[in-house]
């Protein structure tokens, strides 16, 4: 793993726990192809949004905001797009044609204006409730990107959606007076933090859901992980930071008749976010703690990991596995019923199925549902 890719996931870690730091990381990413910059945009489906840009980007993105963003094809397409690809990272070739390209005042206006040529973008599920997306920004003349850079550009995508989990939750209480153990304190969602040794050393209220699970011990003693999840957190954190192979993001832990499985995601703790925060001087991961499925459709990035999906395909059958019909599914994910149907074969052949009621079994036994 090179130096600019280690500290890529640096910064990305330490985002978590300082939004403030989105912008670094993602001229870190930036430069991992050396490359002018990189987006960050994140909707939440309850309303609100955001757009984060490297420093790079900055001039190009205010002059973008104001006169580009109603004439730009591209975001749309790409979302379409999402569905129809066989990964989840396109560039502009997957969207646009030649001649567009050529022609369109987008490229010849807009980004040749800032020096700006190839973009690759990729869709991001950092909540149930939200979508996000990642693009780098490549300068005019370069060529378009490798099939290699594409799988890298993947990859980190899947640490910022993995960071992104408690970043968002920080969003909102960046600007208020409360301190870190406060603000996790108060999260709805459990998190704990283990040190080098495994110890938990710190546990809010809402991470008591993993008693007998996660934790062993009785109430009011001290949470300590059974030796299941101790081993499970141990390997996600080495996965996280030892290769630039993608991943799984996620842990799952059986209740079996006490309820649905628990999904942990495991963050690793760096040396720069350590410094900065009393609470993680000893720590060498975060987990936070949830429902895999929290009362309704799960997790499209879990689907995504544990079926070998992509996430337009993930999302398509996280609602048609819990038993939505696929016209329904099409027209609470914004699409039409055929792309939908389209995409639910393409499921079913990747999951070994037939039919809906078989993936809906398959969601049973693989505890997705």
């Amino acid at each position: 793993m090179d130096q600019g890719f280690s500290r890529a996931l640096d910064l990305i870690y330490d985002a978590a726990l300082q939004p403030a730091l989105w912008p670094q990381a993602l001229q870190a990413v930036a430069d991992c192809f050396h490359d002018v910059g990189a987006v960050l945009i994140w909707r939440r489906e309850s309303g609100g949004f955001g757009t984060i840009v490297s420093p790079g980007l900055s001039a190009a993105h205010a002059d973008y905001e104001t006169n580009w963003q109603m004439h730009d094809p591209r975001p749309v397409r790409s979302f379409e797009r999402a569905f129809f690809s066989p990964r989840d990272v396109v560039t502009d070739l997957d969207v646009m044609t030649a001649e567009e390209i050529e022609s369109l005042p987008i490229y010849t206006r807009f980004l040749a204006k800032y020096g700006l040529g190839w973009f690759a973008s990729t869709v991001l599920s950092p909540d149930a409730g939200m979508s996000a997306g990642v693009s780098v920004q490549r300068a005019r003349g370069k060529p378009n990107f490798s099939p290699e850079e594409l799988r890298r550009v993947e990859n980190l995508a899947r640490h910022i959606e993995r960071s992104l989990r408690l970043s968002i939750r920080f969003f909102d209480a960046e600007n208020c007076t409360m301190g870190m153990r406060e603000i996790l304190s108060r999260m709805g969602i459990g998190v704990f933090a283990v040190d080098a040794n495994m110890k938990v050393i710190f546990a809010n209220p809402a991470a008591s859901n993993g008693k007998g699970f996660v934790f062993s011990g009785g109430a009011g003693s001290a949470p300590v992980l059974t030796p299941s999840a101790r081993q499970k957190i141990e390997l996600a954190l080495t996965q996280a930071r030892g290769t630039e192979a993608l991943a799984p993001a996620h842990v799952i832990i059986e209740r079996g008749d006490a309820g649905p499985p628990l999904t942990l995601h495991v963050l690793p703790v760096t040396t720069g976010s350590a410094a900065s925060h009393d609470l993680l001087a000893r720590a060498r991961g975060l987990v936070l703690l949830a429902d895999a499925c929290g009362g309704g459709a799960p997790d499209p990035a879990l689907v995504r990991d544990i079926l070998g999906l992509t996430l337009g395909e993930a999302k398509v059958a996280a609602l048609v596995g819990s038993g939505m019909a696929p016209r329904a599914a099409a027209e609470k994910l914004g699409i039409a019923e055929s792309t939908a149907r389209t995409v639910l074969k393409r499921v079913f052949a990747k999951a070994g199925v037939s039919r809906q009621s078989e993936l809906v079994a398959l969601f049973s036994k693989r505890s997705l549902r």
